[in-house]
């Protein structure tokens, strides 16, 4: 059984509580908050179990915190998933929502570039999330400048028939429709939304 503790908190959601992994610095456990289902959790590890078989060379790590697996903590089950560290500290990386709301040398453009570039991972590897909530995306810093958005929370889609999954052309609309229900048509409007929510 794991030990978390205070020291190991990083913050949390509506559903889940988010904790460094006490053995492993390059590992999040997530425990579920005691009045949520269970089944949004079941639903979510089923969704990673069938992404995981579809063996795409380099896919894992690119744009979304993988799932590794169950674990007993003191706390109750946890879920295991890639924790994300920038490569030019070594620091958790800090969500899209936290730079959005905060000045920092980082230019809109590189923002743009990379929320442009996670449109395109998803609609080429018809990869989907549920909930596109800047929180819900963190900006690794890398060591040549340029960041990466990861999806950390969310994945997945509540599909009866999943033809996105499979259709090109209906993964795009479907990803395009996300970003667009979810405000990413820009940064500016993305900026409002975070202020309105």
């Amino acid at each position: 059984m794991i030990e978390i503790n205070s020291e190991n908190y990083i913050g949390e959601g509506e559903v889940r509580t988010c904790y460094e992994h006490p053995l492993n610095r390059n590992l999040c456990i997530k425990i579920l908050k005691p009045e949520v289902s269970k089944s949004y959790v079941l639903k979510e590890t089923l969704y990673y179990r069938k992404i995981s078989k579809r063996n795409y060379p380099n896919l894992k790590n690119l744009f979304y915190s993988d799932f590794k697996g169950e674990i007993e903590t003191n706390l109750g089950l946890g879920h295991t998933f890639d924790l994300i560290r920038d490569e030019t500290t070594g620091e958790i990386s800090k969500t899209l929502e936290y730079y959005l709301n905060n000045n920092t040398y980082l230019t809109d453009g590189i923002f743009e570039k990379a929320v442009f570039s996670l449109k395109k991972k998803m609609i080429e590897y018809k990869i989907f999330t549920r909930d596109l909530r800047a929180r819900n995306l963190c900006c690794k810093l890398n060591a040549d400048g340029t960041i990466n958005l990861i999806i950390i929370d969310g994945i997945g889609h509540r599909d009866f028939f999943p033809i996105s999954d499979y259709v090109h052309f209906f993964s795009k609309l479907k990803v395009e429709r996300t970003f667009k229900k979810w405000h990413f048509d820009s940064l500016e409007r993305q900026r409002i939304f975070l202020n309105e929510d």
